[in-house]
């Protein structure tokens, strides 16, 4: 019995319980009150069970979609809803997925109501390739649509993609592909053809090392993993070179002759044999028959032939030509005059050109422009790549050069600017194979001892020239792979996945973010596969940061030939920089010998730098060694990379020779990172 039928009023009803209220008196009055207001509340809490709301938001959805059940009862204990019979509170709401158009009944107490959620099926009504045979290495796409269904998957790869959309793909076999969307599948078969092969890709111990003629397998740039998923397709990279034979039979393909530039306006093809060796490197088709291939061999190659005719107004021109299409800007050149101990300072309009560069070009995220470190540490006036004007720069990539055997080309030059190392040739007679011009007229004229029986390429290509667009086209397959990523972005890329070769040498070092990093290295030999999965997943965009310090007036003397030498400290509190990409050193430092001298920056609980080595200079006027002054002279050092910009940074300048007294003039810190 509920407990409103439990309750009677009196016999008599109301109007005798009222005539036995008058009629009481004293104790039996009162209680006869406190027991008519108890009856009343008892009679309150018993009415009848009610659902006040019950929504579905939405009330209509895709196949696999979700909907919000929202409810609200009062005069029951608990609800319950059907279908699943689950028990829930008198309130609240719950996610649901119907598989179909369903009916949802919620029962509270003696109330009911009930909804309906319409659930619209799936169906896919294409699913296409395009085109639907391809050869071997192609890109092909795959796009679809579908309606009714949130969302859909691929296999393979197994990714999940939208309900509408399109995905590329690179089949090495006929490939039978699946579309998912809630359920519901479509099928096709993407014919492929088996490629013709590259007959000397087998050779390009690069690409992949296998230890041919007595090279360490392993020892290349790991690219074989990468071009399944990227090969340089829509990237465009500047050749800035001697030219480039764009005709060649394994260039043609990937050439853009219509955005190329001569500057003489009527340049001899066989005089670019240099640049048709670095477009090689960087994009010689892949699967043609012919030749090798490029570590980016879908890409496009332009042709700069600045050094034909290198003006300071061509170099500004050589560094900003066509930046609403060119990503990558390699430049197997510099200023420097190797093997002289001599410093150089990069041309005023060039600057201007790489500076206008990083900041307007990729719509606004940066070209990426690469020079080679140099190749004057291998005489006796040994050089170093922040003795370069243009390797030197902040706004480049200053890349070294390896052997087959993962250590340093003799000739590759170190500096605490270089970026990353990669494959140069030197040890023995293993250079890098690639492109030479068309017949005889370039480096391999066909009658050449050791060299290839095909003249239009050649096995000798060596030097951080060579090094150098080999990572242009590992930058080539990072910003296919992620195209929003700045120039900045792609430095931190190529540094944090880079390998540590040559693990033994005693230059590695761990910075202040956790990084091996190392003077002749960089921060190791670029991984091509390991940059395109990181490219893949870095938050790309921060905005740079820079922090500038006063000029620091030190006016102190360097002890002659002493290991303590003199030094300077700054302390950065509130730089801004939490995250330091690349430091600029501004020193001035009187001496009469300044190849006596090594310069070294250490940042406190971070990494080092040797900005100046100790050096031999070769002779000048009258025999006398003639080394470069170091008068407001900028130092770059990349090695301090992700360390945080606060903290105490300090100068060192030792003079390491005897009989030369200087002294300490100046110096300015400059920090640049997000």
């Amino acid at each position: 019995m509920s407990c409103c039928a439990a309750w009677r009023w009196p016999s008599g009803g109301a109007g005798s319980l009222g005539v036995a209220l008058q009629r009481a008196r004293g104790s039996v009055y009162r209680r006869l009150v406190r027991v008519w207001l108890v009856s009343v509340a008892v009679l309150a809490g018993c009415a009848p069970a009610t659902i006040t709301f019950f929504s579905a938001e939405p009330a209509r959805l895709l196949a696999g979609g979700t909907t919000q059940l929202s409810w609200s009862s009062t005069g029951a204990p608990s609800c319950r809803l059907s279908p699943g019979e689950q028990p829930l509170s008198v309130a609240g709401a719950l996610a649901v997925s119907p598989p179909a158009t369903t009916d949802y009944v919620l029962t509270c107490g003696s109330a009911s109501a009930s909804l309906r959620v319409e659930v619209d099926p799936a169906r896919i009504t294409r699913f296409e390739a395009s085109p639907a045979s391809a050869r071997s290495g192609d890109l092909v796409t795959l796009s679809w649509e579908s309606v009714g269904a949130p969302r859909c998957a691929v296999r393979p790869p197994g990714r999940e993609v939208p309900a509408s959309g399109a995905l590329p793909v690179r089949a090495a076999v006929t490939q039978a592909y699946t579309l998912d969307c809630a359920g519901v599948t479509a099928a096709l078969t993407l014919q492929v053809t088996k490629g013709a092969g590259d007959p000397l890709f087998p050779r390009q111990w690069h690409l992949a090392n296998t230890g041919q003629a007595g090279g360490r397998p392993g020892d290349d740039v790991a690219v074989e993993p990468a071009w399944p998923e990227v090969r340089g397709e829509g990237v465009v990279v500047s050749v800035v070179d001697d030219g480039v034979d764009l005709a060649h039979e394994d260039l043609s393909a990937n050439a853009d002759a219509a955005r190329s530039h001569d500057y003489l306006g009527n340049a001899s093809v066989d005089l670019a044999e240099h640049g048709t060796s670095v477009a090689g490197l960087v994009a010689a088709r892949d699967e043609n028959g012919l030749g090798g291939r490029g570590v980016a061999p879908r890409a496009t190659v332009v042709s700069f032939n600045l050094l034909q005719d290198s003006t300071s107004a061509n170099e500004l021109d050589a560094m900003v030509r066509g930046l609403d299409v060119v990503q990558v800007s390699n430049n197997s050149w510099g200023d420097a005059d190797d093997g002289t101990g001599q410093l150089t300072t990069a041309d005023a309009l060039w600057l201007r050109g790489v500076q206008r560069g990083t900041a307007e070009g990729r719509g606004g995220r940066g070209l990426v422009y690469l020079f080679p470190s140099g190749n004057g540490a291998g005489g006796r006036y040994v050089d170093d790549s922040n003795f370069d004007g243009q390797a030197n720069s902040r706004f480049v990539f200053a890349i070294g050069g390896v052997s087959d055997d993962g250590t340093r080309a003799a000739y590759a030059e170190g500096g605490a600017n270089v970026l990353v190392s990669a494959p140069s040739g030197g040890r023995g007679d293993h250079f890098l194979v690639t492109t030479d011009v068309t017949g005889a007229g370039g480096a391999n004229t066909g009658r050449t001892a050791g060299e290839l029986p095909d003249p239009d390429y050649t096995q000798a290509f060596e030097g951080t020239s060579a090094s150098t667009p080999v990572v242009a086209g590992v930058v080539a397959l990072v910003l296919q792979a992620n195209p929003q990523l700045t120039w900045r972005d792609v430095r931190r890329v190529l540094a944090r996945s880079a390998r540590q070769n040559d693990p033994s040498h005693r230059d590695w070092a761990v910075n202040g973010a956790g990084l091996f990093v190392n003077h002749d290295y960089g921060f190791g030999v670029v991984s091509a596969d390991a940059a395109v999965q990181l490219a893949k997943t870095l938050q790309a965009g921060a905005p740079e940061r820079s922090f500038s310090s006063a000029r620091v007036m030190v006016n102190q003397a360097i002890p002659d030939a002493n290991q303590l030498g003199v030094d300077s400290v700054i302390t950065v509190q509130g730089g801004g920089v939490a995250a330091v990409e690349v430091v600029e050193v501004t020193v001035t430092i009187e001496h009469p010998h300044t190849g006596d001298l090594e310069v070294r920056l250490e940042h406190e609980g971070g990494g080092f730098s040797r900005l100046h080595p100790a050096h031999a200079c070769a002779p000048g006027t009258g025999g006398q060694p003639a080394c470069s002054p170091l008068t407001d002279v900028t130092f770059t050092s990349v090695r301090h990379l992700d360390e945080p910009g606060d903290g105490r940074w300090r100068l060192t300048v030792r003079d390491l020779s005897a009989r030369d007294v200087g002294r300490l003039v100046s110096w300015r810190l400059l920090l640049h990172g997000r």
